[in-house]
């Protein structure tokens, strides 16, 4: 199992502990005992609060004929909806990448085409390029090579270098060439590896990081800056640090967010999820932050919904914000179980989607449940 998610989840779940203020009802805990809260205000974090009263409707299940393919522990590891179309893309471990165009009637496997490199590690994130909607780079962990990337939109795959066993990998737009990426090593105490030939050879840059760190979600700004989030695994630092010398010295800029690839908005925003829970925000390329969400949203990645609304997983529902973190509501009913691994959206679908994964003994297989939708339309909030 992946352990630093289980740790960070519980310690979310701790402190979400008390007064219910805000919600309609408290978010149930993890073991399914006594009900507990998310509310207040804390760095800026304001309520949440329902849209309206209580969401009605049901999560429905979407995993379709991706339900009781052979895998692992981790196995529904991934979920994106592709920006520019309708098309959702799921990693399973030890099985790729899959397709759905239909929001998730039907899957189809990705990457067979000639020549394809195959990925068969856990998929960890996608990145899109934002000039180019054929491509996009992939990373995963264990079982393989860590980075693939895909041009043609994943038809074929190619392996970028040796490197292994990655949480996240960041491009560096600002060059045409796309010549410069970072990858963070999963659960492994400073390891931060740079590319400046587009992923054909790796170096380490982890060396001006403090000792025992484990930064594992880069974010390249331009060139020169560069980011970098720590998520407290193994006892080690949490929050943002951050280099202006493409890695040779860092400097840690908050002990909030870095526990989860961060999300940079369409006005250039960053929002970052903190290991306990709620996240960080910046407006100057990380330089300076403000916390926001505080009691109110998880630690995993929050995505951005149309007009600048910005969407996470909050302690029972998907929450929204319109007003840059300050204030939350809920625009969804519960979610379907307690370990929702993230959130997604598809403008094109107009449905939220939120995935889980199962372990025990193998063979481990996915879940009937590994993907649910609700549909919501986020232009109308």
């Amino acid at each position: 199992m992946h352990n630093g998610f289980c740790l960070s989840m519980a310690a979310l779940l701790a402190s979400l502990s008390g007064a219910c203020t805000f919600y309609t009802s408290c978010p149930p805990t993890d073991s399914g005992g006594s009900n507990s809260g998310a509310g207040g205000t804390g760095g800026g974090g304001g309520g949440t609060s329902p849209a309206g009263g209580a969401v009605s409707g049901n999560w429905v299940s979407v995993t379709s004929n991706l339900a009781d393919l052979s895998s692992e522990c981790g196995n529904m590891a991934f979920l994106s909806a592709k920006p520019d179309e309708d098309r959702l893309i799921a990693g399973i471990s030890l099985n790729g990448l899959w397709s759905s165009q239909d929001g998730g009637e039907s899957w189809e496997a990705l990457g067979t085409g000639p020549d394809s490199d195959t990925i068969v590690n856990r998929p960890s994130s996608i990145v899109y390029d934002p000039e180019d909607s054929q491509r996009y780079w992939e990373s995963g962990l264990y079982n393989s090579l860590g980075i693939y990337e895909t041009q043609d939109n994943g038809d074929t795959f190619k392996a970028l270098g040796t490197l292994a066993h990655s949480d996240l990998v960041s491009v560096d737009f600002s060059d045409p060439e796309r010549s410069t990426l970072l990858a963070g090593g999963h659960e492994m105490s400073q390891t931060l590896s740079r590319s400046t030939d587009g992923g054909s050879n790796w170096e380490s840059i982890a060396d001006g990081l403090p000792e025992n760190t484990n930064c594992t979600t880069p974010l390249i700004i331009d060139s020169r800056t560069y980011l970098v989030g720590c998520g407290g695994y193994g006892g080690g630092v949490t929050g943002v640090y951050r280099s202006t010398n493409s890695g040779r010295t860092w400097l840690s800029m908050t002990t909030s967010g870095g526990a989860s690839p961060p999300l940079v908005a369409s006005d250039k925003s960053i929002y970052w999820a903190s290991a306990t829970g709620g996240m960080t925000r910046s407006t100057d390329n990380g330089e300076t932050w403000t916390d926001i969400g505080k009691g109110i949203v998880r630690n995993t990645s929050p995505i951005e919904l149309a007009e600048g609304k910005i969407a996470a997983l909050g302690g029972n529902a998907v929450v929204v914000s319109s007003d840059n973190g300050e204030t939350w509501h809920e625009v969804s009913p519960p979610l379907p179980y307690n370990d929702a691994s993230g959130l997604a959206y598809s403008a094109q679908q107009k449905a939220l989607y939120v995935w889980h994964f199962t372990c025990g003994a193998p063979p481990v297989r996915v879940p009937a449940d590994a993907i649910m939708m609700f549909p919501f339309d986020a232009t109308s909030i």
